[in-house]
């Protein structure tokens, strides 16, 4: 597919990063820090001419802006070969795309969906073994070696994953197309093109919800959240007051509660560290920053929440957390444990107070193209059919009926309050020039500390800020 005899699409740097990521577990106060080392590098991104320009099969052509018409001036109707308005897919049998994956689907719900798509397209998909830990600079390496995959799944490492990725267009998905959560483009677009793409009701759709043991609960006298919601006091008020009671069923071995991580608490509450707004990170802190640090190191303090989360519900001394909607499924938190998840309830985390929205946050998950992929338009037919979650089989996927019914009330709400993580764990240190948690310990001390230390992290923030923007704009040819 590279051919320097065709046009150029985009000339990018590539970005060498040398760093190890942190896995998807409670984060740890050990004050570590990750050193990203780059160079730049400069590459050129061909499409061919023939298969991938801008006139698609039979007579159909793409403007700029991605609207489609036909010779005969017929929009609302394609040939069956065509998988969006945009691409004949039977140009592409016979391709492969490698995908590189941390899990590999033969293990998971997606195994047969990409056999189905492999069958159906006529596309072979190669999976190429990562590392969560080291996934970004085993993407690096491949990169700088010419040998890159087509796919990535970015998991929590926006923006850092733009030292990997180019931008979507040359996938040439119908960004239109309902499938797609606008959100997510949104979120990802630099220079007037998105960098990931996610579908909605996604099977690993990324969003925080509240999971509680409903007879922990009944033991404590505590009410449960939709009990508080249907009076309309579901707060973080009630949610440390369903902690308390927790704690006080046997104050020397109970945990009480938990929260999934600091991110969480701050930014489920309306406030945040790093966020996006109108094309640039800037610090979201705010009052509601302080406000919800406060209350989380005054429940610190008492000593009703800790870092168990599911693992302290699996141990009987955690009854109510804050988690991804991961939990939700048989390959989940609760996967090969004895946990009765029967005994599982699942709500939606708390509002700020009676007049708020339901909390919306979650890491940045999404899925984008590689530099130097070699099948981008056959990577973009994969995306469209792996992430359509009607080619799944949801009856088998969650850890009960309920939990499926809830993951799919969870993630079809219109979040316009949705604040995702910009800063998760110890992904952001090395391109923000500062360690994360130097700034959050305060959350895991003396309330009265973190009015004083607002100005010093918010002005940490701002600077961090700059430096993410800095290297955004670096790689994506912005400056």
């Amino acid at each position: 597919m590279f051919n320097t005899t065709k046009r150029a699409f985009a000339l990018v740097l590539a970005l060498v990063l040398v760093f190890s990521l942190a896995g998807c577990s409670k984060p740890v106060d050990d004050g570590s820090s990750y050193e990203y080392v780059y160079e730049n590098r400069v590459e050129t991104i061909y499409v061919d001419g023939d298969e991938d320009s801008d006139t698609a099969g039979d007579g159909t052509t793409t403007s700029s802006g991605g609207s489609t018409t036909t010779s005969s001036g017929d929009s609302t109707t394609k040939p069956a070969n065509i998988i969006n308005d945009n691409v004949d897919y039977t140009k592409y049998k016979g391709k492969t795309v490698k995908f590189a994956a941390t899990i590999n689907p033969a293990n998971d719900e997606s195994g047969p969906v990409v056999e189905n798509f492999e069958k159906k397209y006529g596309i072979t998909v190669e999976i190429v073994q990562s590392d969560q830990g080291n996934y970004a600079n085993q993407l690096a390496g491949w990169i700088a070696s010419g040998t890159s995959p087509d796919v990535a799944r970015v998991n929590g490492d926006f923006p850092t994953c733009m030292g990997y990725l180019q931008s979507l267009d040359a996938a040439k998905l119908d960004y239109d197309e309902a499938i797609w959560n606008q959100q997510m483009f949104n979120l990802s677009t630099f220079g007037g093109s998105p960098y990931l793409c996610d579908t909605k009701n996604n099977i690993w759709a990324e969003i925080d919800i509240v999971i509680y043991s409903k007879s922990l609960l009944k033991r404590a006298g505590a009410n449960t959240p939709e009990e508080y919601d249907a009076a309309g006091k579901w707060t973080w008020d009630a949610f440390y007051e369903i902690c308390r009671k927790v704690k006080n069923i046997d104050p020397t071995t109970m945990a009480g509660g938990s929260l999934l991580s600091r991110e969480n608490a701050i930014h489920a509450a309306g406030g945040g560290l790093i966020i996006y707004k109108d094309g640039k990170f800037v610090s979201g802190v705010n009052s509601r920053t302080q406000e919800a640090m406060i209350k989380y190191t005054e429940a610190w303090k008492e000593g009703i929440i800790g870092w168990e989360s599911t693992e302290g519900m699996i141990e009987g001394t955690v009854g109510i957390t804050t988690c991804h909607a991961w939990a939700l499924k048989k390959t989940g938190f609760f996967n090969n444990t004895t946990y009765n998840t029967d005994d599982l309830g699942y709500y939606y985390q708390p509002r700020w107070d009676a007049n708020s929205d339901y909390g919306s946050c979650g890491m940045v998950r999404g899925w984008g193209l590689v530099r130097g992929a070699a099948e981008p338009v056959a990577a973009g037919i994969f995306l469209r059919e792996y992430l359509d979650v009607s080619n799944y089989d949801t009856s088998s996927t969650f850890i009960s009926k309920d939990a499926e019914t809830f993951f799919f009330r969870a993630t079809s709400i219109d979040y316009s309050n949705w604040n995702p993580y910009i800063v998760y764990w110890d992904y952001q240190d090395g391109i923000a020039g500062t360690t994360f948690d130097e700034h959050m310990n305060v959350m895991s001390g003396d309330p009265n500390q973190v009015g004083p230390s607002m100005a010093s992290i918010k002005s940490n923030m701002e600077k961090a800020a700059a430096n993410i923007n800095k290297f955004v704009e670096l790689n994506t040819g912005l400056r």
